[in-house]
């Protein structure tokens, strides 16, 4: 083969390689041709609010001071609206994956099925984002900004944390208690019922010895009382009427620290805040059956 033909086949090899490598960059959907996706870095003190809106469900998360933020009126958990801002920014990477609006309802980024996530700063939008269905693997979901074609696959919690609906957000803490702020708790469960007392350092129960270890165990899961979630309009309504199943009072120093009233729907507790610390409002809880366990145990799990 002679020179000229050999340069001849190194330049169409070379042309070759070329058009492989454009090809492959378009074929990925690179932000380098088609623009990044990418949002400030926001903390809650930057922003006032947070809207998520599909369909004709919506939470409206308002903060109402430096370390306090409500959901529809609800209390909300701060740390949660964190999470949220910082999940905005921690993804591996958004990556194209189409770039016309036939795609839309097939990743669900549509007006039907998207879930349109606004966060407001200064009562104007910072970020306006619709989020879809989960992508490939369980932490990615298609994001895509509303008036624009393209359409990512985004990484990370953001996925989790823009499907949740208004009572994820809230704030499922019941009460917290400090076990030294006790002196007696009586409680009722069915026919069982007993009064655990501290006398000097040591608990009894109805006046009769106890199991030091069980009451210390018991006296540190009061420390945070928390909700699986709330009931219903419906579940409230069925049991106003019903007498409660269970009952705890606790008491310490003046007077009551905490009385909880619990109903049983069969599957799970409804959780009633009479009165003392925590609680919000007439919110009516629901509490898993082993956790209503835990908080009102049967007298021999603490007899000695």
């Amino acid at each position: 083969m002679s020179a000229r033909q050999l340069k001849m086949l190194a330049i169409g090899l070379a042309t070759l390689l070329l058009l492989w490598g454009g090809s492959e960059l378009f074929s990925r959907g690179s932000d380098t041709v088609t623009g990044a996706l990418a949002f400030p870095p926001l903390t809650p003190a930057d922003v006032d609010s947070i809207v998520l809106v599909k369909a004709t469900d919506s939470a409206v998360l308002v903060k109402q001071s430096a370390t306090s933020w409500t959901v529809n009126g609800h209390r909300a958990l701060p740390a949660d609206v964190t999470d949220l801002l910082r999940a905005l920014k921690d993804s591996v990477g958004a990556e194209l994956v189409a770039q016309d609006a036939s795609s839309f309802a097939r990743l669900q980024v549509d007006s039907a099925t998207g879930r349109r996530l606004r966060v407001f700063r200064g009562g104007k939008p910072v970020v306006e984002l619709i989020t879809g269905g989960r992508g490939s693997d369980y932490q990615s979901t298609y994001v895509r900004r509303p008036g624009d074609a393209h359409v990512y696959l985004w990484r990370g919690t953001l996925a989790r944390l823009a499907e949740r609906r208004a009572d994820d957000w809230r704030d499922k803490r019941i009460a917290a208690l400090s076990p030294d702020s006790i002196t007696a708790l009586d409680v009722v469960r069915g026919k069982d019922r007993y009064t655990l007392k501290r006398v000097t350092k040591t608990w009894t129960l109805n006046g009769g010895a106890t199991d030091s270890a069980a009451v210390r165990r018991y006296l540190e899961r009061l420390k945070s009382i928390t909700a699986a979630g709330f009931a219903t309009s419906q579940e409230v309504d069925s049991t106003r009427a019903l007498g409660a199943k269970r009952r705890l009072t606790v008491r310490g120093g003046p007077g009551v620290l905490l009385s909880l009233a619990f109903d049983s729907t069969g599957t799970a507790f409804l959780v009633r805040h009479l009165g003392g610390r925590g609680g919000e409002g007439g919110t009516v809880y629901r509490m898993n059956t082993w956790d209503v366990d835990a908080v009102t145990p049967a007298s021999r799990s603490l007899k000695k």
